[in-house]
């Protein structure tokens, strides 16, 4: 086989490192991006020559190309950079370990449950384009990709509509897309909707569970292939599976419905119906209902002291020295663990400050933050950390005239969040300095995501409240070695060079697990069975939930421990409740990590017809609805008031600090506030 010769050809911003595979229009390679410190997968598709200089096909490449990657889930593989050299068009995107779903399916083929984990997948990502008007015309199993966890990823959105421009695409004869998987009408050349992507899902799923295509012939013959999918019904896949369920069945056979009309209406809807088939619950895997019931026994308790009082921001002068302007490169994904506020029995850190050996090219280009700057395992308080006016203007002149600091965040959902990026951007505007806000959505594959998204777009320095350690590392290592200031609202884990914020969780925990504690005993006699919510994937949280578990124990050492269950998020605490509630589990004291958790467990409570006097409910956090509920006695009965505002100016000063390579210490920490509860409230007027 002649050599390619791509390979070692540099693209723009990427070199050429080796063939991956090749389709009908394109070939994929894994290129590596300097600038960035990363390696991408580059779909290149070749042009007739000439065509790459027609400005007609320049314009509509990329305005088709903006629109796909203007996609953002957590299903749909994200594209990083795309563009026309020559006598190529480019895609750059994730480059993931874990190979197609084709090549999955030659290999060893995949079980039911697989099969089921991996539509929903697909489904919701296609459900989302599908909402942004956009349809895929070329569904099948090599455009599904694989992480080395096996999570699913939909790629080459709209490659087959960017490829009809090119007259190898489009000679006569010749059909734009997958014969094998492609529906009725496209093969008609009528124009499409998003069923016809539902009948591509059809054959997808008939190949998984069949293990062959449903119009498989034994020649390569087209002609046939296209007329079985015109005009003959589909053997039923259990002929060639017995072991295929007939309501699994009769969902496949829906989708390959003839008439478009007679399939389902979205993907949502289809991957819902197959799950209950396979008699899992659409909303949640098995493995995700096995997490709710488990319980964490791991002990981390903290008697670390806080610093007490709160921290007040002050207008800053304009003013002192400015330092020189730095480019900013664009990239990389990145993130770590989670948090709302956070722990000060803080893990000594793990990772080493690195610097990077960059060229002189690349040196010019890259921010930097000196490793000095770092005071690596001090800590100090919040209201230590007020940066001066030339440390301002230093940010400033860093991030220069369009610059800004992103803010990646754990969800936006509740009122801690949402608020607390709210006072983030309200701070910022106060020192001059712009800040740009990505929702991660509680999901830490988004959260990849968004901070990939959020260097492509320019980030001078990096606010993260990270959802998985293990997850993000690459991501981290990347933007550190790449010079980017990076402050984490989180103090348990490796910081990659920057600033770790947090506050006291096992105090914040401690406090309403007291609570709950005092009306165990003077109202329950001393003995009630106490469920936790918890978030087990993330150190400081749990360290929270053993300060809620510590705080009942030391006031009612007789009180019952049920177990520890999935809580954090609304969904997440109603789920569990729903499951414990179905499973006959007894219990009349929740003691939740946050607000989110427990108004996810009132739901659940009240949707089942639970009367509010019989189960006592305590949090952090202390949201609006949260003291409505404790002022009208509706199941809560105190929650934690975290300290946002000091988090926010903990976070926005540190990145200052950081962007202005001025000295701050490893940890800064964030006092936690008062307990809120019928008593304390403030009486409303009459």
């Amino acid at each position: 086989m002649p050599a390619d010769p791509l390979i070692g050809r540099k693209i723009d911003d990427f070199i050429i490192e080796e063939r991956l595979g090749q389709g009908a229009m394109a070939v994929v390679y894994k290129a590596f991006q300097p600038s960035i410190n990363r390696y991408v997968a580059l779909k290149v598709i070749r042009l007739d020559e000439g065509q790459g200089q027609q400005d007609e096909f320049r314009k509509r490449f990329a305005r088709e190309a903006e629109v796909i990657a203007k996609l953002e889930h957590i299903h749909i593989l994200p594209i990083y950079a795309y563009g026309i050299k020559e006598e190529m068009a480019y895609l750059a995107m994730r480059w993931l370990k874990g190979g197609s779903l084709s090549e999955l399916l030659r290999r060893e083929g995949v079980t039911l449950d697989q099969a089921g984990d991996i539509f929903k997948q697909i489904a919701q990502g296609l459900s989302y384009a599908h909402s942004k008007g956009v349809i895929h015309r070329d569904l099948k199993p090599s455009n599904i990709m694989l992480d080395d966890t096996g999570n699913a990823y939909l790629t080459d959105f709209g490659l087959a509509k960017l490829a009809e421009g090119s007259g190898e695409i489009t000679k006569s004869g010749t059909i734009v897309g997958t014969p094998a998987y492609m529906s009725p009408e496209q093969l008609r050349g009528e124009p499409l909707d998003r069923r016809s992507d539902i009948y591509s899902l059809g054959v997808i799923l008939y190949n998984m569970v069949a293990g062959r295509l449903p119009f498989d012939t034994t020649t390569s013959d087209l002609v046939s292939i296209i007329y079985q999918h015109l005009e003959k019904p589909p053997t039923p896949p259990s002929e060639f599976n017995p072991d295929v369920p007939p309501e699994v069945e009769a969902v496949i056979m829906r989708a390959l419905q003839k008439n478009r009309d007679d399939r389902f209406d979205d993907a949502v809807d289809m991957a819902r119906a197959f799950l209950l088939a396979l008699g899992k619950s659409p909303g949640s895997s098995d493995s995700m209902s096995a997490q709710r019931s488990i319980r964490f026994q791991s002990r981390q308790g903290s008697s670390a002291t806080t610093v007490p009082g709160r921290f007040t921001r002050q207008q800053m002068l304009l003013g002192g020295a400015a330092l020189v302007a730095v480019l900013v490169i664009a990239g990389l994904l990145g993130l770590l663990s989670i948090t709302n506020n956070n722990n000060t029995a803080l893990a000594q850190t793990q990772q080493a400050v690195e610097t990077v050996n960059a060229d002189a090219t690349t040196a010019a280009l890259v921010p930097t933050v000196s490793a000095s700057s770092v005071l690596e395992d001090e800590r100090s308080s919040s209201e230590d950390i007020l940066p001066i006016p030339a440390e301002l203007d230093a940010a400033r002149a860093r991030l220069g005239p369009s610059g800004f600091i992103a803010y990646i965040t754990c969800n936006q959902d509740s009122e801690f969040h949402a608020g607390l990026a709210r006072e983030l951007r309200d701070l910022a505007a106060t020192d001059n300095i712009s800040i740009n806000i990505y929702d991660s959505e509680s999901d830490p594959y988004s959260q990849v995501t968004m901070i990939e998204r959020a260097r492509t777009d320019g980030a001078g320095a990096l606010i993260i409240c990270p959802l998985n350690a293990n997850l993000l590392a690459p991501s981290l290592t990347s933007a550190q070695q790449a010079g980017l200031p990076i402050v984490l609202f989180a103090d348990r884990m490796p910081n990659y060079g920057g600033v770790l914020v947090g506050g006291d969780n096992y105090r914040l925990g401690l406090e309403p697990g007291r609570l709950a504690g005092q009306i165990i005993r003077d109202e329950m006699g001393g003995r009630a069975r106490v469920i936790i919510l918890d978030f087990p994937s993330r150190d400081d949280i749990v360290s929270r939930a053993n300060g809620l578990e510590d705080g009942v124990k030391e006031i009612s050492p007789q009180a019952t421990i049920v177990g520890r269950y999935l809580g954090a998020t609304r969904d997440n605490g109603k789920a569990s409740v729903e499951q414990l509630l179905a499973d006959g589990v007894e219990f009349n004291v929740i003691v939740s990590i946050n607000d989110a958790g427990a108004f996810g467990a009132i739901e659940a409570l009240d949707a089942a017809g639970v009367d509010p006097a019989s189960v006592v409910i305590t949090s952090v956090d202390a949201e609006a609805l949260a003291q409505q509920y404790i002022s009208e006695g509706y199941y809560m009965r105190g929650s934690v008031q975290s300290n946002r505002t000091g988090t926010a100016e903990a976070l926005l000063n540190s990145a200052i600090k950081l962007l202005a390579s001025s000295r701050i210490s490893e940890f800064i920490l964030v006092p936690p506030g008062p307990i809120v509860t019928k008593e304390t409230l403030p009486t409303p007027n009459p």
